[in-house]
């Protein structure tokens, strides 16, 4: 008696799972035919001549990016955009925006763009594009209107934390040429700063290191890095940890769970090495800090980063466009989630532009100066291009505050492990 109990249940159980089955498909079809109903309306109906195709792939970019901020529907001219960006040279302003609430907000500026040098800031809320409201605005129909024949002027309509009415900004459009790697030595510390995560950024770091052997120490420089490519993410960190996760990813289903490690290159650098970030460090940026905080490879100074931890796949559709869907989340080798939450510096260090010499006060409270670097005057016997060279560093450090601080730590760090190592 209790094994047909048993098997009337299941059969029970599994009607309802069948007719559930039916009935969401059911209702997924009456929503289709409701779909295609409206679509004839406004075809027939409409005040202006409108096409199905227009319709079709309006519907598809509401449906897309009612998810998140960061998935949408691309059209073949975007797929195009996208394919130029990913190569780090394109027409327009230099920034990397994304939709927070439905308001197109600035990730971060890059660096020596007319965006920059602008002086537009990460978290800025575009709210006007040539007086015309962002309010409502696709992602990618704001990215088309900022984009445009270098030469040409767009007027921003800007609202920044702290300010009291908005901020109006004329910005000339140019060609960008993304530069996603610098370097240079400052005294004996070497400097490396990643605009952007691209196709050769790996490449660049690592000839980058390569031109900066016999540095005591490493100060790489994320702020307003707004990511980029997960694989140049990847490469950079298994540049400086020699075993462990670098990333994982994880999404809906645990069998797409990815898991990234390190490669034992035996040539990893072993000095320290500080991290800068700010409120525009996202992404790929992040995954960076992320990963050399937890394998406490590196000192993670300045602000709190972006918290863009999602992953997009892009898909090719048939026709030519493209779904770019967030897939999975980005952790960092500890398991934690970088998604709205970013990464919390170790040492948070706001930035402060220093004051002129002749000038003995500066824009920040004396307890945050706990220490602070004395340049020497330079002595007439350098040439003149080196004091050229030293003036240009010295005059970076001046307006860099977060700098500064960054190159004093690696240089105390130094000092540190030099007595360590006498003592033993």
């Amino acid at each position: 008696m209790k094994k047909i109990l048993v098997i009337f249940m299941f059969i029970v159980l599994s009607c309802n799972a069948v007719y559930a089955k039916a009935t969401s498909q059911e209702n997924k079809y009456e929503k289709l035919k409701i779909f295609a109903r409206v679509m004839a309306i406004i075809e027939n109906g409409y005040v202006d001549n409108v096409t199905a195709v227009d319709l079709i792939d309006d519907a598809i970019k509401g449906m897309v990016s009612s998810l998140d901020p960061h998935s949408s529907y691309l059209t073949k001219d975007d797929v195009k955009e996208l394919n130029i960006e990913t190569t780090g040279k394109f027409g327009g302003l230099g920034i990397e925006v994304t939709l927070k609430d439905g308001i197109l907000t600035v990730v971060s500026p890059i660096e020596d763009t007319p965006a920059a040098k602008a002086g537009i800031k990460a978290k800025d809320m575009i709210i006007k594009v040539n007086d015309n409201s962002t309010i409502g605005m696709s992602l990618q129909d704001a990215v088309k209107i900022m984009r445009g024949k270098p030469g040409t002027k767009i007027h921003l309509t800007i609202m920044r934390e702290g300010a009291k009415k908005p901020i109006e900004v004329d910005i000339t459009r140019a060609i960008i040429h993304v530069k996603s790697v610098k370097y240079k030595k400052i005294d004996n510390v070497g400097y490396i700063k990643i605009a952007k995560f691209q196709t050769k950024t790996t490449k660049e770091v690592k000839n980058a290191l390569s031109k900066l052997k016999g540095i005591d120490g490493l100060v790489i420089d994320l702020r307003n890095d707004p990511g980029g490519l997960l694989k140049e993410a990847i490469g950079v960190g298994d540049l400086f940890i020699k075993k462990g996760i670098i990333v994982s990813i994880r999404g809906r289903n645990k069998s797409n769970e990815q898991y990234f490690y390190a490669h034992n290159d035996k040539n990893e650098p072993r000095y320290p090495i500080v991290v800068l970030i700010n409120a525009g460090t996202a992404s790929a940026s992040e995954i960076v800090a992320g990963c050399l905080k937890d394998h406490k490879r590196a000192i993670i100074m300045g602000i709190k980063s972006f918290g863009k931890g999602s992953v997009q796949s892009v898909i090719s559709l048939p026709d030519g466009s493209a779904l770019r869907l967030t897939t999975a989340k980005y952790y960092t080798p500890n398991g934690t989630s970088i998604q709205a939450v970013g990464i919390e510096p170790d040492i948070v260090v706001k930035q402060a532009k220093l004051i002129d010499e002749d000038n003995s006060s500066y824009s920040l409270r004396e307890k945050d100066l706990a220490r602070h670097l004395i340049v020497e005057n330079i002595k007439k016997k350098y040439k003149k291009d080196k004091k050229d060279k030293k003036d240009d560093v010295e005059k970076k450090l001046k307006n860099d505050y977060q700098l500064l601080r960054a190159v004093e730590l690696v240089k105390a760090l130094v000092k540190s492990e030099n007595i360590l190592c006498k003592k033993k």
